[in-house]
């Protein structure tokens, strides 16, 4: 008999090209990361959900008690906890030793500055097509939009998806 993998509920920011979700994210054991690499689905469920707009994401427009996202449309989703991420955000495939890349990612609506970890010399070409999540993950990031001055994010994790990514600047490392 095989029993259903029970369900948690974590705290997330969602941005898509131009709304601001949050609420609570229904998750697997898998975690985030796992649901967002899971071929076999491709919306996401979240509870007590608040909507605004980009441009506002102070007014909440609207308030959902479940509300289903089609999780390709996403552009970048903010986490208060890496523990989040699940075991598939923490570990990488055998004994890979992680660089740490200060990075600038701009997408159609967002600016997004963190760092990327990376087992290599950090090439575009490889971090655009590496794996099979769509998902980059971005530590101890900030998200601002150009156009949208009002909206400005800080977060110990931010998931950025690739499909919306239009330039990558490695910064200079800054010592001290």
């Amino acid at each position: 008999m095989s029993h259903p993998m029970p369900n948690r509920f974590i705290p997330a920011e969602f941005l898509t090209t131009h709304h601001y979700i949050f609420g609570q994210l229904r998750v697997t054991q898998s975690g985030l990361m796992g649901m967002l690499s899971d071929v076999s689905s491709s919306y996401l469920e979240m509870t007590e959900a608040s909507l605004a707009l980009i441009y506002k994401p102070d007014k909440v427009v609207n308030y959902a008690p479940l509300l289903n996202m089609v999780r390709s449309r996403v552009v970048a989703v903010c986490l208060g906890k890496r523990d989040y991420l699940g075991m598939q955000g923490v570990i990488r495939t055998g004994y890979q030793r992680l660089y740490p890349y200060p990075v600038q990612i701009t997408t159609a609506s967002y600016d997004i500055t963190g760092t990327l970890d990376w087992t290599a010399r950090l090439e575009f070409m490889a971090v655009m097509s590496d794996g099979t999540n769509d998902f980059l993950l971005i530590n101890g990031a900030r998200l601002t939009s150009p156009l949208f001055p009002a909206l400005h994010l800080e977060a110990p994790v931010i998931l950025v998806n690739r499909t919306y990514i239009e330039t990558m600047v490695v910064q200079p490392k800054v010592e001290g």
